[in-house]
């Protein structure tokens, strides 16, 4: 018989001991465990979480995972398979550090740090831009297309109608490879020389053209595939 949080000790049930030792004290499971919340007639939630470390791994490898497959594990529904996507994006975007609207952004490496906690631990290639007012503060983060293991898609139209609409005054581009190799594709050379056309007669300059991976990133204005 499976045994239900209830019936466990109190000092041992995964919100109890939060409360009582700090969210530092549990394991993974345990962590899991509190995010979800509640189990399902016959499978406690610890028994849940157990199941998901067991099935894809360590938390790292769990960050990975989309909704649909959690949701091949008994008792994950579509709300706890949310929760556990959105909780695991907070904390991808939070690994990045703080940005500020005040700061002005020039740097190769603050541009990277601003995109990284976005395209981190991405099983698919994401392609973003960095809107910049008239001084280079930040004024959002636009994620733009997602598309398969090495390649996405971007229009010029899809880039400058989100510039626009966010009054930008300079763009960063930027996206990710899920190989880890930072080397530029002729795609990536080409769409970015095809960006950089259209930026002139629009009149929103493109500063430069990150490729990042979990580790690092390639810079085009630093590679001087872009002139500086």
């Amino acid at each position: 018989m499976t045994q239900v949080i209830k019936d466990l000790p109190f000092e041992e049930r995964p919100r109890e001991r939060l409360l009582m030792k700090g969210a530092a004290s549990l394991s993974a499971s345990e962590l899991l465990a509190v995010i979800l919340g509640m189990g399902v007639p016959g499978e406690s939630v610890v028994s849940i979480a157990s199941k998901l470390i067991a099935r894809f791994g360590d938390l790292n490898q769990l960050s990975r995972v989309s909704v649909e497959e959690f949701l091949s594990i008994k008792g994950m529904g579509i709300a706890k398979a949310c929760q556990l996507v959105a909780s695991f994006e907070l904390a991808r975007r939070i690994s990045g550090g703080v940005f500020l609207k005040s700061k002005i952004y020039e740097a190769s490496k603050e541009m990277y740090m601003l995109v990284k906690p976005y395209l981190m631990s991405r099983e698919k290639e994401h392609f973003l831009i960095i809107c910049l007012d008239v001084r280079k503060r930040l004024i959002s983060i636009e994620n733009l297309s997602i598309g398969t293991v090495s390649e996405v898609l971007v229009h010029p139209r899809e880039v400058f109608k989100a510039a626009i609409s966010k009054s930008a005054s300079f763009i960063v581009l930027a996206h990710n490879h899920p190989s880890g190799d930072l080397n530029p594709s002729l795609d990536d050379l080409e769409i970015t020389e095809r960006l950089i056309k259209v930026a002139k007669v629009i009149g929103i300059p493109i500063i430069d053209h990150l490729i990042v991976s979990d580790k690092e990133y390639l810079s085009f204005k630093d590679e001087e595939y872009i002139d500086k």
